[in-house]
């Protein structure tokens, strides 16, 4: 997965969205945007409109510290020279700032570029124009937006039927209107006063991500598309690293390795049973190849193993059930348990092993 990838992936799965300047309410950044985040933000916006470099580079230092440690997203606004130096995840460009052909130009191929719409025709002309995310609005009256005139909940609706990518309804959202922009259809939403001038940000910014988790009242919630819960998911695993192995990945090689010594023994002592010592030897050579494998960190070998242990729990199971000693039962509930710990703890391994370590 490349950053560019990671970084959609963390964007799919995100829904409260601040913006806010150096000084938000007039105070340090740090303290709303810590508790902010902590409240459930996902994804910050810095936008300092008539500040020097300098002084968006001091405050982008800050914020990306802050971003890092809560796994949140940094995008700075209109500023794509910016975006490197700042440590941000993208820029966000309004309609009238810099082209998004420009934008991603300058940014490279990792960071993410938003655009602000405000009709139809906007929303659809963004899909072409290769964005990964787009704000829906002003919903209402803004003063963040002097002079810019309001869209309703119209254009929210039409997004929520018509976008394919990540987007959010923005303007005049809070606590008191957050309900009728979920109604509309909107899954996310981007605050600015409402957190940023709120005496508690962490409660407030809780508070609207606990709405948006259970959606609008008395309305069914959108459903979200295969494409986001899968790249919610993926945001959630990391590649496994060279040279590491899980360890419930050494487990499986261990059992795997065991199981294959075990039966050896049995052939070379003559205690091979109604099968055969032929038998015993062919098994014995795959348990000691999925060992082989799973070091390696080979996804088939892996794939291979559990349906050995599904076969093996289904066996204990029957074996339960006919068991007629306190012995017998104690070892089906062991080898039950066992196995599917295993069995569960190897889905993650086998998750995390389809996705690609990025370069060097």
């Amino acid at each position: 997965m490349t950053p560019l990838e990671r970084r959609r992936a963390r964007l799919a799965g995100a829904r409260l969205y601040l913006i806010c300047d150096a000084r938000p309410g007039g105070r340090p950044l740090g303290d709303v945007l810590g508790p902010a985040l902590r409240g459930g933000v996902d994804v910050f916006q810095l936008r300092c409109k008539d500040a020097t470099d300098e002084e968006i580079l001091a405050a982008s230092a800050e914020a990306a510290e802050w971003c890092d440690v809560a796994g949140a997203l940094f995008i700075l606004n209109d500023r794509p020279d910016l975006v490197a130096a700042a440590g941000a995840d993208g820029v966000h460009v309004g309609q009238d700032d810099t082209p998004v052909a420009e934008a991603r130009r300058i940014v490279g191929p990792d960071a993410l570029v938003g655009l602000s719409t405000h009709s139809p025709e906007q929303v659809d002309a963004a899909h072409a124009a290769g964005v990964d995310y787009i704000g829906v609005g002003p919903v209402h009256v803004t003063p963040t937006k002097p002079g810019r005139a309001a869209v309703g909940t119209d254009l929210v609706t039409y997004a929520a039927r018509n976008a394919t990518l990540p987007w959010f309804a923005i303007g005049g959202v809070d606590e008191t209107t957050i309900n009728a922009v979920m109604t509309a259809g909107a899954n996310r939403v981007a605050i600015v006063r409402a957190i940023a001038e709120a005496v508690d940000p962490e409660a407030v910014a809780r508070r609207l991500d606990d709405k948006l988790e259970v959606g609008p009242p008395n309305a069914r919630r959108p459903r979200k598309s295969s494409a986001e819960r899968t790249a919610e998911i993926r945001a959630t695993l990391e590649p496994i690293p060279e040279g590491e192995r899980p360890t419930p990945l050494l487990v499986a090689v261990g059992a795997a390795a065991l199981l294959g010594l075990v039966n050896l023994v049995l052939a070379v002592t003559g205690h091979s049973g109604a099968g055969g010592a032929g038998t015993l030897l062919v098994y014995c050579a795959l348990m000691f190849a999925a060992a082989w494998g799973m070091w390696a960190k080979r996804y088939l070998a892996v794939l291979l193993f559990q349906i050995l242990l599904a076969i093996l729990v289904v066996f204990f199971f029957l074996f339960l059930l006919r068991a007629s000693s306190v012995g017998d039962v104690a070892l089906s509930l062991g080898v039950i348990g066992s196995a599917g710990w295993l069995f569960w703890k190897l889905v993650r391994v086998l998750a995390r092993l389809q996705v690609p370590v990025a370069p060097a």
